[in-house]
Parts: structure tokens; sequence; C-alpha cells
């Protein structure tokens, strides 16, 4: 025993790479990348997701810009009608509608739009429109109140258009849904316009009972006395001329010509 340490084992020889994407020399059968050697596949690989990224979020950003500028011009349509300029709401629900058509509302908003600005507020003019909007709410699920709106819209659209038997569908489902003062009133002069004496007397009984308005009760008059009831018209226009002095001058100037073509005396309150 000299007490030498054992000599040092030599460190083994470097093995050549086993493949060329082995640059250790150690194959983990994974396939290694050389060391400062080109990468093209990666490379690629890399350029092409992100370009996809990139026009991901371009694709985004320009929903975003075209959904605002949709709103502000629907927005603008709706202030632009709120304030009568029914030329340019129609200009911007046109916009509106040529970006999305399935909106519904617009359709709603475009049917107050007349075509030209001589014809302004006349809800006559659009509805197709209103068809539009309420064909589309039927098959995208809008809640029931929205529909009621709407089709109450249409009826009075349809009423001022002289399509007074049309409107009664409308109307009359806004009635039931609703069964409001005013649907109640709108029911019953689209009943008297058709003749149905009757039944416009029914709705305004409903209209009248919840909140009398003075024209309401000169209107029950001359229905009143379509069917005859002198006594009930009478009652109605002296009320009538109580609450107000120039629904008086209106109605019993009406009441008193209709007695007159009916070849009966005025009731009390007629001229």
């Amino acid at each position: 025993m000299t007490g030498r340490p054992p000599p040092s084992p030599k460190p083994a020889p470097r093995r050549e790479p086993s493949s060329p994407f082995d640059p250790t020399g150690i194959d983990d059968h994974q396939g290694g990348i050389p060391l400062g050697e080109r990468r093209p596949a990666l490379r690629a690989t890399a350029w092409i997701s992100l370009a996809v990224v990139v026009i991901a979020i371009a694709a985004l950003a320009w929903r975003t810009v075209e959904r605002q500028a949709v709103d502000r011009a629907y927005a603008d349509g709706v202030q632009a009608l709120s304030a009568g300029r029914v030329d340019a709401a129609r200009i911007a629900f046109d916009r509106v509608l040529a970006k999305r058509p399935e909106w519904a509302a617009a359709w709603r908003q475009r049917g107050y739009a007349a075509a030209s600005p001589e014809e302004a507020r006349r809800p006559a003019k659009g509805i197709e429109d209103f068809d539009r909007a309420l064909a589309i709410g039927a098959s995208s699920g809008t809640d029931a109140a929205t529909v009621t709106r709407w089709r109450a819209d249409r009826g009075l659209a349809r009423v001022e258009a002289g399509d007074h038997g049309a409107a009664l569908d409308d109307l009359r489902h806004a009635a039931d849904a609703r069964n409001t003062p005013d649907d109640q009133r709108r029911l019953a002069l689209a009943l008297a316009m058709t003749g149905d004496w009757a039944g416009a007397k029914a709705a305004y009984d409903r209209a009248v009972a919840s909140g009398a308005q003075p024209l309401w009760l000169g209107e029950r008059a001359l229905v009143s006395m379509r069917l005859g009831d002198d006594e009930a018209a009478g009652v109605d226009l002296v009320r009538c001329a109580q609450l107000d002095p120039a629904c008086a001058e209106l109605f019993g100037t009406r009441a008193g010509q209709l007695a007159r073509d009916l070849g009966r005396a005025p009731p009390p309150g007629a001229r």
C-alpha cells in the first residue's frame, strides 16, 4: 500500500450526434434542434399562429367598431324621429337595417319615418315595416309585452291609413292584453268607423270607466245616438260641457247635426 489515491476515471468520449436534430449527442428519440441552426418548420408554425391571432383580434375590433356605429345610427334615428325630422330618421334607420336587417326594433322605428318631411309623423306610411318587425319578433322570441306594444302601433298606423277592418285585430289584441283606457278608446274609434256601434259603445264604456276624458264622453254620445239612446247621449253631452267648454262646442254641434240627419229631436247638450 503506497497510500496513493486511485486514478480519476477518464471522461467518456463525446458521442457523435445520432441525428442532425440531436446536438447533445444524447438521442432522446424526440429529436432536438441543432444549436445555431435555422428552424424553418418552427418559424413557419409560429408565424401562422401569430397571423391567426392578429386576424382574430382585428376582426373582433372591427365588429366592435361596426356594432358601435350601428348603435349610434339607431340612437340618431330615434332622436331625429322624436324631433320630427322624419327624413333624417328614415336615413338613419336605413343605415341600421343595411347592417342588421333582423333588428326588429329598428324596423318598428322605421315604420314611423315617412318618405318625406311633408309626410311627417305618419305611421301609416310604415305598415310594412311594422309587419316586418312583428314577424322578426315572433321568430326571435320577443316578449309578449313588446309584441303587444308593436301591434298597437301597427293598429294605429292602419287606422290612419283608413284600413279600420285590418286595424281591429291589432287593437283588440292590445285592449285585451293591456286593458288601458287609451287602448279601449282606440278600439272604440275603430269599431265606430266600421259601423259596429254596439261594439264601440262597449269599448267606450270600458274606457270611460277607467279614466274619463271630456272628448271621450262626446264621442260616446254620438255612438249612443246611433244606437237610439238619446237619453244616454244627453247625459254625456251635458257632462262633456261641464268638463270642457271646447268639447261642448265640438260635440254639441255634431250631436245636433246628427239628430237632424236621423230625423229626431236633439238630446240635451246638442246644438
